[in-house]
């Protein structure tokens, strides 16, 4: 285990060392995987005398992450930061965020969207996706390379698309138009290796390895902020977000209730109304805004339905899940429908 680790640090080395000029962006969920990348390039980071001038740190925050997951990053990233300063290392963290348009309250109970489905996938896109290839498109310019925690092993579906990319720890990426370079340097990680990495290296020593591995009691993994290397479901025994509705059943939310983060119950029982109301037709549209025949988009009725039970939910929980400008937002698309909505036969 210790050889694959130093290994992993040895590559990274060379890696600064071969692209010094180059702008560099760790994908960090704050899963075990994420954990054990940005250990790794910190370690090379510090033994390295060739330096990146910048190392961005960048968490995709959905709105909708699990509490308890999403809670845990924020608060590790402020601890990271004020390492980050007093250590005067050029690593820098970011929270990214998708457009106020594009977020999920503001698509479901605004815009009408029925919650994501297998085949209606609209989240990824508009969540993850985007706000990361606006990111890297801005860094595009100075020669972006992306760092993933990706590993070999985790499903066939991944192997594959390791395989046809080339099977390496370096591979050509392209999204949203934009080319850049993916590094991935602990991609022959076991998850052995994995947990050796996060408890047995000391820096950055903000990241406590027993606060994680609580966590992992009760769900692991975590979700891909880059598209064609993971095609499986995020939410599928990973740290997802608490409205996924493309699995039957929130495995890890379940798993981490029934661990002690009971925190979570009200969370799990919105979530799990709203998969049992996404279909229900006298909750859609009789037709889709093109005019096709078919589901439509959710009634106003059903979204001032969920609304409703969201801001139960905020006041249930003390959280804010609605920020002032999605308000906005959703009762300006909620006019443009008012006297619009077909009628039902």
């Amino acid at each position: 285990m210790v050889e694959t680790i130093d290994l992993a640090v040895a590559e990274t080395i060379t890696a600064f060392r071969e692209n010094p000029k180059s702008r560099w962006i760790i994908g960090f969920s704050g899963g075990k995987d994420s954990t054990a990348l940005l250990k790794v390039i910190y370690a090379a980071y510090l033994s390295c005398e060739t330096k990146p001038t910048k190392i961005d740190v960048i968490y995709c925050d959905t709105g909708v992450e699990n509490p308890i997951l999403d809670r845990y990053v924020k608060n590790l990233f402020s601890s990271l930061n004020r390492e980050f300063q007093r250590e005067r290392v050029s690593f820098e963290t970011h929270l990214l965020k998708a457009p106020v348009s594009d977020r999920f309250f503001v698509k479901v109970i605004g815009r009408g969207y029925p919650t994501p489905t297998n085949k209606f996938r609209w989240c990824t896109n508009k969540l993850r996706i985007g706000p990361v290839s606006n990111f890297i498109g801005s860094a595009a310019e100075a020669d972006a390379i992306v760092c993933l925690g990706l590993r070999r092993n985790e499903s066939i579906q991944r192997d594959r698309s390791l395989s046809n990319n080339g099977n390496h720890i370096w591979q050509e990426q392209t999204e949203a138009g934009n080319k850049y370079r993916l590094f991935l340097p602990i991609l022959d990680f076991s998850v052995e290796d994995v947990w050796e990495a996060i408890c047995e290296m000391s820096s950055p020593a903000s990241i406590n390895a027993n606060e994680l591995a609580e966590l992992y009691k009760g769900a692991s993994g975590e979700c891909p902020i880059v598209r064609p290397l993971e095609p499986t479901p995020c939410g599928s025994g990973r740290f997802g977000c608490w409205t996924c509705t493309v699995v039957r059943q929130d495995k890890s939310s379940l798993g981490l209730i029934r661990a002690g983060f009971s925190e979570l119950i009200p969370f799990y029982d919105f979530r799990s109304w709203l998969l049992q109301i996404r279909n229900d037709p006298d909750r859609r549209w009789p037709q889709r805004r093109n005019g096709a025949t078919g589901p439509g988009p959710l009634t106003l009725s059903a979204r001032k339905e969920i609304y409703s039970k969201l801001q139960k939910l905020e006041r249930e929980t003390g959280t804010t899940l609605l920020e002032a400008e999605e308000v906005q937002e959703i009762e300006r698309l909620w006019k443009l429908d008012e006297g619009s909505e077909p009628i039902r036969c």
